[in-house]
C-alpha cells in the first residue's frame, strides 16, 4: 500500500495576514471563532471525536478545500490557531504563522459541453481542466484531432506536427503487442512539448474512472482536459470549453507553528509534522481533501491537546504546513527558515493520510532510520495496536523530505486499510472516513516519545 502509491497545492493576501493593521483579518478572525464556538464541544471524553470534529470542519465547503480561492488555506490555518491556543500551546516564534509567498494557477471557472451544445458536463466528476490551463474559449465542430493511444506512437512521433492541434491521449488502451499509455507516459511527453516550445490548440486526456485535479503553481500556453471513460472516438462532433484562469505570481500563505514546552529538556524537541493545504477547487468542484490531509492534520492537533495536558520530559513541537500539495513549498520554507535548532530535534515524526489502519501502519525512512523505526516496532508489539508497522525505504515524497536533507531524522507514516481509498477527487469527502486506528496511533506516537532517547 502507498501514500499517493507511495505518495508521489487573486490578489496578494498579505492584508489578511497583518491583523495589527488590517481591520480585514480582525473581521474574517472574529466570524471563524464564532462559527467554530457553535461546532466545537471542549468536553470531548474520547479523542476519537476531537479528530472527527477537526476532520470535520478542516473538509466544509466553509474552507474550499483549503487551497488558494476563497480564502480556504487562510481560514484553515485560522482555524488551527483557534484550536491550539484554545488547548493552552505556545507560539514558537512572535506569530503563530510563519508566512511565506507561492505562485499559483486558479481555476475560477470552466463548463464543458461534449457532443452537442446542450450536453454539459459535471465538473470533478465528468472533466476536470489541469491547473497549468490558461484562460479559453475553445469551440470544436466536426474536428479529427490527433489521436495517440500506446507507446510505441510517442516515440515514432514527429512532435512539431503537433502544434496548433487537437490531441487526444487515450489511457490503457489494450492491443496485442502493444504497449498502453499510462497518465505518467503523458505528462512526462507534455513535459517534452514543453521543453521544446511546442504548443497544441488543445491536449485531451481520456480514460479516467475518477479524475483526480492536477493543481499547478504554472501557467501553460494550451489547456488541457481530462475526461472520465472514453467519450472521444475518431471525430470531435462537438465540444465547447471555457475555461477563467488567475495566475497569482506572489499569493501569500502560511505555516502555523506550535510547543509544549518540556518538563526537563525544554531545549530538545520531538516534532510533529502534518500538511493541511489540498487542492481548493477547480470552477465549481471543490476537492474536500479529507485522506489527504485534513486526517493528518486532525492527528496532530489532537496529539497538540494532549501534550498541552500531559507535557513529556522533551518539548514538543508541532508544524502544519502549506503547500505540500505543489511541491512540498511549506515544509521546505520552515526547513530553510527554521524556528527551533534543527540540531536539537531529537526525531520528526511526518503524518499524512492516517484516517484508516485496518492493514496497518507503513513507515517511510524506517530502514535508513532502523533505531526508531525498531522502536516503533516493539511498542507494537507490546501492545498489538496494529496487525504490521511496515519499515519503508526512503523516499523524498512528503513533508519530512526537506528536514531529512537538513540532516534531521525523520519518519513518514501514514495507515492504509481498505475502508476509505479516495484521494485527490471530489469524492475525497470524508463521509465514511473512519479514523479506524486513531486511538492506538496517537498511543503509539506517545509512547515513541517517551521512551526514544
Amino acid at each position: 500500500m502507498t501514500k499517493k502509491h507511495l505518495k508521489r497545492r487573486f490578489i496578494n493576501r498579505t492584508d489578511l495576514l497583518q491583523p495589527t493593521i488590517c481591520p480585514k483579518f480582525l473581521i474574517l478572525k472574529a466570524s471563524l471563532l464564532l462559527i467554530f464556538s457553535l461546532f466545537a464541544v471542549r468536553t470531548f471524553s474520547q479523542s476519537y471525536k476531537y479528530a472527527h470534529f477537526c476532520l470535520d470542519t478542516l473538509t466544509s465547503k466553509f474552507m474550499a478545500g483549503r487551497g488558494y480561492q476563497d480564502d480556504g488555506n487562510l481560514k484553515s490555518a485560522i482555524f488551527i490557531q483557534n484550536e491550539i491556543q484554545a488547548n493552552g500551546l505556545k507560539r514558537v516564534g512572535e506569530s503563530w504563522f510563519q508566512n511565506f509567498d507561492i505562485s499559483i494557477n486558479n481555476i475560477n471557472s470552466a463548463t464543458l459541453s461534449l457532443g452537442h451544445k446542450d450536453s454539459t458536463k459535471q465538473i470533478g466528476v465528468e472533466f476536470v481542466v489541469s491547473g497549468t490551463s490558461p484562460s479559453c474559449d475553445i469551440e470544436l465542430i466536426k474536428e479529427k484531432p490527433i489521436s495517440i493511444s500506446f507507446e510505441s506512437y510517442l516515440k515514432k512521433l514527429k512532435k512539431y506536427k503537433l502544434n496548433n492541434k487537437t490531441v487526444i491521449f487515450n489511457q490503457d488502451v489494450k492491443k496485442k503487442n502493444e504497449e498502453s499509455l499510462s497518465y505518467r507516459d503523458i505528462i512526462l511527453f507534455l513535459r517534452e512539448l514543453n521543453k521544446e516550445k511546442i504548443s497544441p490548440k488543445l491536449v485531451i486526456i481520456q480514460g479516467f474512472d475518477k479524475i483526480q485535479y492536477p493543481i499547478s503553481t504554472k501557467v501553460g500556453k494550451y489547456p488541457v482536459l481530462l475526461l472520465k471513460g472514453q467519450n472521444i472516438n475518431r471525430t470531435i462532433n462537438y465540444l465547447h470549453l471555457t475555461i477563467d484562469a488567475n495566475y497569482i505570481d506572489k499569493y501569500r500563505t502560511q505555516n502555523v507553528w506550535a510547543m509544549v514546552e518540556g518538563t526537563q529538556c525544554k531545549d530538545s524537541f520531538f516534532v510533529f509534522v502534518a500538511h493541511y493545504d489540498h487542492l481548493g477547487r477547480c470552477g465549481d468542484a471543490i476537492y474536500p481533501g479529507a485522506a489527504d490531509n485534513a486526517s493528518g492534520t486532525s492527528v496532530v492537533l489532537d496529539l497538540a491537546r494532549y501534550f498541552a495536558k500531559n507535557p513529556a520530559e522533551y518539548s514538543v513541537v508541532f508544524l502544519w504546513c502549506s503547500g505540500e500539495e505543489i511541491g512540498l513549498l511549506g515544509s521546505t520554507y520552515a526547513a530553510e527558515n527554521p524556528l527551533i535548532d534543527l540540531s536539537k530535534i531529537k526525531f520528526l515524526f511526518n503524518l499524512d493520510m492516517c484516517g484508516t489502519g485496518s492493514g496497518g501502519v507503513a513507515v517511510i525512512n524506517g530502514q535508513k532510520e532502523n533505531r526508531a523505526g525498531e522502536l516503533l516496532q516493539k511498542i507494537n508489539e507490546n501492545n498489538r495496536y496494529f496487525k504490521t508497522i511496515n519499515l519503508a525505504e526512503e523516499s523524498c515524497n512528503s513533508d519530512h523530505c526537506p528536514f531529512v536533507q537538513k540532516g534531521v531524522a525523520a519518519h513518514f507514516l501514514f495507515t492504509y486499510g481498505c475502508e476509505y481509498n479516495e484521494y485527490h477527487t471530489v469524492y475525497d469527502d470524508g463521509v465514511g472516513l473512519p479514523f479506524t486506528k486513531h486511538i492506538d496511533f496517537c498511543n503509539l506516537l506517545k509512547e515513541f516519545v517517551a521512551k526514544y532517547r
